[in-house]
């Protein structure tokens, strides 16, 4: 099919698309016209409330837990942290180098830095912190180890409850950066600091599959495609949703070609 073929065929289709909206206004649930402007209705919460109280419930029966003893447990189920070989050495951590990398993970992920949580993890320095950052936390291993955790979630049965993994969406959060970095800028909306804006994706399976540092002042829908065709997972992804900022039409039609 040529592009011009292309654009034929989805101008016919977009067109007789239309003539049915405008046929059949009256009957269609959730849309209106309303002064020449379509209306869509506001979707109502599908949460029952017993539902709520439910959560809570379970969460109570949760036991408490360090992060780092987590982090490795589900290291241990997983072999996530096999992707974070050392790119000098390509060995995985093993022994005391693995609750250094969990301990740098955990200081990266909450953003509190390296020498915070060195000041507060006995027994491991700021050096060691920074070493694994340096050799073992790249984009790379990120990415493969970051696979094989949401693989795990979405071969068990109990996500299966929440989706089968082909519908995500995506959207932004900023956050504050007190050092020069490359996407770092100050952004009106959020103060006079600067920041910088991490944009992830999240499946309906609740597995953040993609997530990419952009710049703050960056609109969303030009790293839409990179998420959506680049993140390493078993996710087959046939739906997304983002807000405004993440759509632009030139790129919606990129996905579908």
């Amino acid at each position: 099919m040529s592009a011009q073929e292309y654009i034929i065929e989805r101008n016919t289709a977009l067109n007789e698309r239309l003539d049915y909206i405008l046929e059949n206004i009256d009957s269609l649930e959730g849309i209106s016209i309303d002064k020449s402007r379509i209306r869509l209705d506001r979707l109502e919460k599908d949460t029952p409330e017993d539902a709520k109280s439910l959560s809570q419930t379970l969460y109570n029966m949760l036991p408490r837990v360090k992060l780092t003893d987590l982090l490795i447990e589900v290291s241990n189920w997983t072999g996530f942290d096999e992707h974070l070989a050392h790119a000098s050495s390509n060995r995985p951590p093993k022994g005391e180098e693995k609750s250094i990398v969990m301990a740098t993970i955990m200081a990266m992920g909450t953003n509190i830095g390296l020498t915070k949580m060195a000041e507060a993890t006995p027994g491991i320095t700021y050096h060691q912190l920074a070493n694994a950052a340096q050799w073992r936390l790249h984009e790379d291993s990120l990415s493969k180890a970051q696979a094989t955790l949401v693989n795990f979630q979405h071969h068990l049965s109990l996500s299966k409850y929440w989706g089968n993994g082909s519908t995500s969406s995506s959207d932004g959060m900023r956050v504050q950066v007190g050092v020069s970095s490359l996407h770092a800028d100050a952004n009106p909306h959020y103060g006079t600091g600067k920041g910088t804006t991490i944009y992830r994706f999240t499946s309906d399976q609740f597995s953040s599959f993609y997530t990419k540092v952009i710049n703050t002042n960056a609109r969303d829908a030009v790293h839409v495609i990179d998420g959506l065709l680049h993140h390493e997972s078993e996710l087959s992804i046939e739906e997304h949703y983002t807000d405004t900022a993440g759509y632009q039409y030139l790129f919606i039609k990129k996905l579908e070609l």
